[in-house]
């Protein structure tokens, strides 16, 4: 049976004193961790050692929103997972359509985020998705698709379980515009496809694999989409930064 994930990325928002008195607030009211449903939050970077003190053994699980795929290096301005271990952090968000349209981050380099991450241990959230005029000229499963088989190539299939897939449309992200339920399942059901064809015997790895819907959800359409067949959660953008719309996902 595949988890129902609810996951709220901060983005770059948030003061530290926020973010501590949101973390509060989600280790109060957002119930534990069961076997079907995770609570997972992305603060920013800097906030990230403060919050995962805070909510460590909570069964709230911590996040950060990008890793470099090396060990402790000179790479100014970067984090490596090694200092994500010493906090506590062990997923790691990757590809975000934020960071691929404004960063230049390529399905090769996350590729490589990927890769690394699964080897070292963490769990990695690998977000795909589509342009608005990708979608209005008819490219969204060509775009999509692309990023699965570039992205995940490689992925050893027992590495699997410690991926989870999220399908962001970039045209829905903080404009209000939601994917209805029908348009994001037809969209996580050709992942899943996609997922079974990475390598033989894909099929069964396809099926456990938790793909998310991210894209302005809130309490008041999460639970049309978890109806769908092939959407097991959601990525959650402004929703996820008050603590009473946060949790009313659950």
């Amino acid at each position: 049976m595949r988890k129902t994930v609810i996951a709220g990325n901060w983005k770059m928002n948030l003061s530290e004193k926020e973010a501590v008195s949101l973390a509060q607030s989600i280790k109060e009211k957002i119930p534990p961790k069961s076997k079907d449903r995770v609570a997972l939050v992305f603060p920013s970077m800097i906030h990230l050692a403060s919050v995962a003190k805070l909510l460590e053994g909570s069964g709230v699980l911590v996040g950060a929103q990008n890793c470099y795929p090396s060990g402790l290096a000179a790479f100014t301005g970067e984090t490596s997972p090694e200092q994500l271990k010493e906090i506590g952090v062990g997923v790691v968000m990757i590809g975000h359509s934020e960071r691929r349209q404004f960063l230049g981050e390529s399905n090769s380099f996350c590729n490589e985020k990927v890769r690394f991450l699964l080897k070292e241990g963490f769990t990695a959230l690998y977000c795909v998705g589509e342009t608005l005029s990708e979608r209005e000229s008819g490219k969204t499963f060509a775009v999509i698709g692309a990023q699965i088989r570039e992205g995940l190539q490689g992925i050893e299939s027992n590495s699997f379980s410690k991926l989870i897939l999220a399908y962001e449309p970039v045209w829905a992200i903080g404009t209000g515009k939601v994917a209805t339920p029908a348009q994001a399942q037809e969209v996580h059901a050709f992942i899943r496809k996609e997922v079974a064809g990475l390598f033989l015997g894909a099929a069964e790895v396809a099926q456990s694999i938790s793909i998310l819907y991210g894209g302005s959800v809130k309490p008041d359409n999460i639970q049309a989409l978890l109806k769908e067949a092939d959407i097991d959660g959601g990525l959650v953008g402004g929703a996820s930064q008050k603590i009473d719309s946060y949790a009313g996902l659950f």
